[in-house]
């Protein structure tokens, strides 16, 4: 049972939604969504975040009717003790590979705009500390990072107005000029920006009266929404067809252009004060992964935390090159976009599970 001091309001399901959802994507999405929708591929932004406020709906139905419980724990009981322990491993370690996977990508930005000759290993032993003095701590630290991370970047956003008067309007019109499949495809392109939210049916437990939290949840998913359509739109009127699908990190792009009387190079501000974005995301998603094996497995969080990211920082290791952690980025969005409608899955799942209880009984 946990204890009400190591429990948060409800009010924090909006920071912890968002945490999860806002990351080192947020630099390259607009390009990897172009692909099918080209400039309508901000309207498949809005459709993803339909899509992801259906799945919170969806898993606090569930998380309602299982009272206090978390995924392992309703797992169990809907597929037995082995197959469910089996699929909240499974899990827990997509969210581990989730974590290495942004880590890697925002160390590569790290390399290739700032500091071209240091170490990734040197760079790895530097952050890994700092993220197991979150996790091993109370959930309290996680959320308190949470709350840092979107608070504090979101003064970046401002940085969106100085691209405006050199944009063209002309670069998205006509609206609606691709088909409804096209938009579709590209949604399923931004799903990996918003990956991470299945971690709500391991936390919810620790959110007080969590049936409260659900108002927050969708306003956190509506905030993050809000977020990548602004960017979407900016990038799409301030760069051409032609140019967009070319540039790997076009946000760092929108940031490079503007100028101040006493900074020269604002992208390096971007670039550092994206750290406070990813953190949560790493927080949260290894918190995840070691607080599911450790409801599965019943070995010391502590321990699990230790060997996950060990785990973590051999894999980013192993990804070197740009080529690797595109295969990698796109591995995890598949399964990522797999294990999201998973969750209507495990809704349909619990609703034969209990007529089958009702049943017998």
């Amino acid at each position: 049972m946990i204890k009400d001091k190591d429990q948060v309001p409800p009010l924090m399901a909006f920071f912890l939604i968002t945490g999860a959802q806002i990351g080192v994507g947020v630099l390259s999405f607009t390009s990897v969504i172009n692909k099918y929708a080209g400039h309508d591929a901000w309207i498949s932004i809005i459709v993803a975040g339909i899509i992801i406020h259906i799945l919170i709906w969806l898993m606090y139905k569930v998380l309602n009717k299982y009272n206090g419980k978390d995924f392992a724990a309703i797992h169990r009981e809907i597929y037995g003790k082995w197959i469910g322990a089996f699929i909240s491993i499974i899990i827990s370690f997509y969210l581990m590979f989730l974590a290495a996977v942004v880590l890697r990508s925002y160390m590569e930005i790290i390399q290739v705009w700032m500091f071209p000759d240091v170490k990734l290993w040197a760079l790895l032993l530097l952050i890994m500390p700092l993220i197991y003095y979150i996790i091993s701590g109370k959930f309290r630290i996680v959320v308190g990072v949470c709350f840092l991370g979107v608070v504090y970047p979101f003064t970046l956003m401002f940085a969106l107005i100085y691209p405006l008067k050199y944009s063209k309007i002309t670069n998205i019109l006509p609206v609606f000029d691709h088909s409804l499949m096209e938009i579709v495809q590209s949604s399923a392109l931004a799903m990996f920006s918003f990956l991470g939210i299945g971690a709500l049916m391991i936390y919810c437990p620790f959110i007080k009266e969590s049936s409260k939290s659900q108002k927050y949840a969708h306003f956190g998913n509506l905030y993050t929404t809000s977020i990548y359509v602004v960017v979407c739109f900016v990038s799409y009127i301030y760069y051409s067809q032609h140019e967009i699908k070319d540039i790997i990190w076009p946000t760092l792009g929108l940031w490079k252009i503007v100028e101040l009387p006493f900074l020269d190079r604002f992208e390096y501000i971007g670039i550092s004060t994206l750290f406070f974005v990813i953190l949560p995301n790493l927080a949260l998603y290894t918190w995840g992964s070691s607080r599911t094996l450790y409801r599965v497995l019943h070995i010391k969080q502590k321990w699990i935390s230790i060997t996950l990211l060990t785990v973590i920082y051999f894999i980013c290791i192993v990804i070197e090159g740009r080529e690797k952690i595109l295969l990698a980025s796109d591995f995890i969005t598949k399964i990522g976009v797999g294990l999201l409608f998973y969750i209507p899955i495990l809704f349909v799942m619990h609703f034969i599970s209990r007529k089958v209880k009702r049943n017998a009984s």
